[in-house]
């Protein structure tokens, strides 16, 4: 049982299926906590049990999916890998995984300007798409939301944390080299739908610059605003992380390198790009990606493809060179 969890463990911890290298990640440091989960599922023959956060919503960006606002073949690609990932595992071990995803959507919607509407519908279709794939057979969907209600913290316990975390945000943020950094996710996850596709495009040039051009002083301090509340949140979601309560002997697997933490490459190693950030290509050499699309919609080699009775592309397909000289 010893050689199959160490295997599982390889496997899991594989180039191809991690991101950022075993030294960002501290491996040897978590090397035994990610092994011991494993270990008891295998004594238990029971699936090894895997949690991810992930998936909340197509932001609010036309620069990044244009109009469409439920998953696309993006995060249908995302799926496909989880599902290999799960192949791969059961040749190792028959029980195979059980993933559980853990959607953050009703838990972050309201700072970016996203209704909770929108993020049930995003969260119904994606359930939609595992079904397709059979995937619901080792998949398992959460709010976030609900699990912290339920077994962490009251109202009262999460709104007092909140202020805490705001007030230390405003005392030393500003002047911490990564303001830059979170500025530029942030009006890259805000919702600039109001906004023409050029105007998108053009303040997420600027975005990088950690500022915004004067006519959009009202949007800055919106953005200012989310950045503090994204903060708070995140440092509340840290102080009362319901996973390990809720999900004992799981490994908790991210899409953000962080020490001493499993992050893993959610549609092709290589792409960091997350599926909720772009819209679902595919290239000439028939191959899925996740893309912008402002790159997509730029780029005239590109054609949108849409699913029967929906309105906006389930994905875009990259016309072979032949193909584009007679048109």
């Amino acid at each position: 049982m010893g050689k199959i969890a160490e295997r599982l463990l390889a496997l899991l911890s594989s180039s191809a299926i991690r991101k950022g290298s075993l030294a960002t990640m501290q491996f040897e440091r978590c090397r035994a906590d990610l092994l011991r989960p494993i270990e008891r599922c295998v004594r238990a023959d029971k699936p090894v049990r895997l949690t991810l956060m992930a998936f909340p919503f197509k932001v609010p960006n036309p620069a990044k999916v244009g109009s469409r606002r439920i998953p696309d073949l993006a995060e249908l690609a995302a799926l496909v890998r989880l599902y290999d990932l799960n192949a791969r595992a059961r040749s190792v071990y028959p029980p195979g995984l059980e993933i559980h995803i853990i959607h953050d959507g009703s838990y972050i919607a309201d700072m970016f300007g996203v209704c909770r509407e929108e993020v049930r519908s995003y969260e119904s279709y994606f359930a939609r798409l595992a079904g397709a794939l059979d995937a619901d057979a080792f998949l398992y969907q959460h709010d976030f939301q609900d699990l912290l209600d339920a077994y962490i913290c009251d109202p009262t316990q999460q709104a007092a944390h909140l202020r805490e975390a705001a007030l230390d945000w405003q005392r030393s943020f500003r002047d911490r080299p990564e303001w830059t950094d979170w500025f530029s996710k942030t009006v890259g996850m805000i919702n600039l739908r109001n906004l023409s596709f050029g105007e998108a495009c053009r303040l997420l040039d600027h975005a990088s610059s950690g500022q915004l051009p004067p006519e959009y002083r009202q949007l800055e301090r919106c953005v200012h605003v989310a950045m503090l509340r994204y903060y708070a949140h995140d440092s509340l979601l840290h102080a009362c992380d319901p996973r390990p309560v809720c999900f004992p002997d799981a490994i908790h697997l991210t899409t953000q390198c962080r020490p001493r933490r499993l992050a893993i490459w959610t549609v092709n190693r290589g792409q960091s790009l997350l599926p909720w950030h772009g819209v679902g290509v595919v290239d000439r050499n028939g191959k899925w990606r996740v893309a912008l699309a402002r790159g997509v919609f730029q780029n005239p080699s590109y054609e949108p493809v849409f699913l029967n009775g929906e309105d906006t592309p389930f994905f875009y397909r990259q016309m072979a060179e032949n193909m584009r000289t007679l048109r």
